[in-house]
């Protein structure tokens, strides 16, 4: 068992979005986080975080870096916006858990991790679905030798992700928009970390395939890693077939999931911006708003852990499948399963790997180096497909490095 941290880390959240919403069950489970200050323009999230946490609200992340009973500040902003928060946050030397992407660009990814290197804070970008802890087994599966050498990897996704609530900016893809910096940074994250990091190539297409929607849709990639394990990446948002299928119907988050929610994606988007518009959609089911929903409410039907679709891991001597229950294993000889608790708190491994990080206890998988290789190969899926050519890499790095 994991020796937790004793000390209590102050925590001060800049942007209460969706992914503050998503990550806000881990924060209020972990004894080792307390939650003390809340940043957003919003004001209904800034009275929601009152209400809840009675902490420090403001509009204006610079009222809480001199605060001294914060350590840690989850920055869940535009990626476009990182670059120039970071560099603040770094200068009251506080811990960073940076929700990704890292950053739309290189040039910005290069100044971040050189920002890092020069500072005494400790940067973790999370969440990406490589903490879950199926995928961290099948990790040390892998790692163990025990079906051979690791060979080739499938990952394929398909969701309903064009046709939830969009803000404007997510539907273009040079602010970010569309799967590729959004998804595809799950699946590449995930792929790097059981092939070993360091991807020499890419060669991928993307869809565009909704004239209302006018960004990346879906893509399909073809990554060689310079080990010589290769895999493909599928991951189609447009709501027609759902691969949660292949996962018992468990969602993204480890929840029980009924088989129609897929299906009316479409058909709920079109009826209710029918009442209000999409901008505002999304923001009222974000923290705070009218129709926001505590996802602790529904804290008992996760039962499972999290996933990011079908991951098949191809070994010499046998297949390695990661399901929200375990994994899956098929040998030359015999089926088997490695069966994991339900977890008690969500993403828990995002926080041991930030505290660990910040007490010298571990070495952090989810560096600068690593986001911006992730980034490196996303940018690479846009490319290849613009180009219809194969594209190499230079700024890989192997796990651990």
């Amino acid at each position: 068992m994991k020796k937790k941290s004793s000390k209590v880390y102050g925590l001060g959240v800049i942007g209460m979005g969706r992914a503050f919403t998503i990550m806000l069950p881990t924060f209020i489970k972990d004894p080792r986080i307390k939650m003390m200050a809340g940043i957003d323009k919003r004001s209904e999230a800034r009275i929601q975080f009152q209400n809840d946490f009675d902490g420090i609200v403001s509009d204006s992340m610079d009222s809480i870096l001199d605060n001294p009973q914060i350590d840690i500040i989850y920055l869940a902003t535009p990626a476009e916006q990182h670059i120039s928060q970071i560099r603040k946050i770094v200068s009251a030397n506080k811990h960073i858990l940076l929700e990704k992407p890292m950053s739309l660009t290189i040039r910005d990814a290069l100044a971040i991790t050189k920002l890092i290197a020069s500072s005494k804070s400790q940067l973790i970008v999370g969440h990406s679905h490589s903490f879950n802890l199926p995928i961290q087994l099948t990790h040390e599966l892998i790692k163990s030798q025990k079906f051979g050498p690791l060979r080739m990897m499938s990952a394929l996704n398909y969701t309903d992700f064009m046709y939830r609530p969009r803000r404007p900016d997510e539907l273009i893809t040079e602010k970010g928009g569309g799967v590729v910096y959004s998804q595809a940074a799950h699946q590449i994250d995930i792929l790097r970390f059981l092939g070993g990091g360091s991807v020499k190539s890419i060669r991928a297409n993307t869809g565009n395939w909704d004239t209302t929607r006018n960004t990346e849709g879906a893509y399909n990639a073809i990554l060689t890693f310079n080990n010589g394990v290769t895999a493909n990446a599928t991951y189609s948002g447009y709501a027609h077939f759902d691969s949660d299928e292949f996962q018992d119907w468990h969602g993204e988050f480890g929840q029980p999931k009924k088989k129609t929610d897929h299906m009316n994606a479409r058909k709920n988007l079109n009826n209710n911006t029918l009442q209000m518009d999409e901008d505002a959609l999304k923001a009222s089911k974000n923290y705070g708003g009218i129709n926001y929903l505590p996802l602790l409410k529904n804290s008992s039907l996760v039962q499972q852990h999290q996933h990011f679709g079908s991951i098949i891991a191809s070994c010499e001597n046998g297949d390695l499948r990661p399901v929200p229950s375990g994994v899956l294993i098929y040998g030359d000889n015999k089926h088997d399963k490695q069966i994991l608790k339900a977890p008690k708190i969500p993403r828990v491994e995002v926080i041991d790997e930030l505290i660990g990080a910040i007490e010298n206890k571990k070495g952090p998988i989810h560096t600068c180096s690593w986001a911006l290789a992730n980034l490196e190969a996303c940018l690479g899926i846009l490319e290849s497909s613009k180009k219809q050519k194969e594209v190499f890499l230079k700024y890989q790095c192997e796990l651990g490095d």
